[in-house]
């Protein structure tokens, strides 16, 4: 579980700095945007499953006071599902077109809440994945 986990961040942070790369053009590229969305879409929905899973791994495995770190790093993941299909929906490829520069913006607080988001599932999720492998 924990090397699915590794993998499944690393592709997913990959995608993000590659998102990332494609907002400092001057301009959008709506293709290629709208393939490194959708790949990331993918990453993003493998992630969270394995998190789930995941954390389901990492009760049986913690200490009492861990296991409520665990169920809010549970409970907050639909939370970030629901945060990413608003943002997502919102910011459809022609909107990211017309409004290139709030796009931007909007992409990097995404990015940076998501990265965060797994600095956190690595540090709670890891250690806890790690005993007995």
């Amino acid at each position: 579980m924990l090397a699915e986990l590794r993998a499944a961040h690393e592709t997913l942070l990959a995608g993000i700095q590659e998102l990332e790369d494609a907002t400092r053009a001057p301009s959008p590229d709506a293709s290629a945007l709208a393939a490194i969305r959708w790949r990331l879409s993918r990453a993003s929905g493998h992630r969270r499953r394995l998190v789930d899973q995941a954390c389901a791994e990492a009760m049986a495995r913690a200490a009492p006071g861990a296991a409520a770190e665990i169920e809010r790093l549970r409970e907050s993941n639909a939370e970030l599902r629901a945060v990413s299909s608003r943002h997502v929906g919102g910011w459809t490829i022609d909107r990211v077109v017309a409004d290139w520069a709030g796009y931007r913006t909007a992409s990097a607080e995404m990015r940076k809440a998501m990265r965060v988001r797994i600095a956190a599932e690595k540090a709670v999720l890891y250690p806890l994945l790690g005993k007995g492998s």
